[in-house]
């Protein structure tokens, strides 16, 4: 199992992202071509100073404006969970956030009720990369499904997570 397969900053994450965004058909051809002829490549938390022609700034800017709601990690998901987050319901306005009443779950710990905090928010999970670190009113959460699992009383039991530790 890999937690995060980013090794080498040279390669991973910000380098290879364009392509990356290309290949889901989420940015143009017009715009991976502009990259790609211009030799613009751009590194995690600018460790290093970006290469390319000035025009390169424009196009990095707009790829991150695309995809500055998607997770990095999953693209594939969609931009809603099951905090109230229907494709119906988001023409209301998504549920969102670190203060989201939502976010709370409960479970028995060795006969306690205990609550907990449902899922996480793309500065939770990575609060290094900064186009995540956005108001906590417009962050999509996501894991909240896997954290009511986790925190069931019988999977706790069953992965013999002991009772003094708590909910996660």
């Amino acid at each position: 199992m890999v937690g995060n397969g980013a090794t080498n900053w040279d390669y991973d994450v910000s380098p290879s992202f364009p392509e990356t965004v290309y290949n889901f058909n989420i940015i143009s051809r017009k715009s991976i071509e502009y990259f790609r002829e211009n030799n613009c490549t751009y590194f995690f938390n600018d460790f290093r100073n970006h290469t390319g022609s000035a025009g390169c700034d424009a196009v990095w800017d707009h790829i991150n404006i695309v995809t500055g709601d998607m997770n990095w990690y999953d693209l594939y998901r969609k931009n809603y969970d099951s905090l109230g987050q229907s494709p119906a319901n988001l023409a209301q306005g998504p549920i969102v956030g670190k203060e989201n009443p939502l976010r709370m779950g409960s479970t028995v710990v060795d006969g306690k009720e205990m609550t907990y905090k449902k899922g996480y928010t793309m500065s939770e999970y990575t609060p290094w990369v900064k186009h995540f670190n956005s108001a906590p009113e417009k962050e999509v959460v996501l894991g909240d499904a896997l954290t009511d699992y986790l925190n069931m009383e019988e999977v706790r039991t069953a992965l013999h997570i002991p009772a003094y530790l708590p909910p996660f």
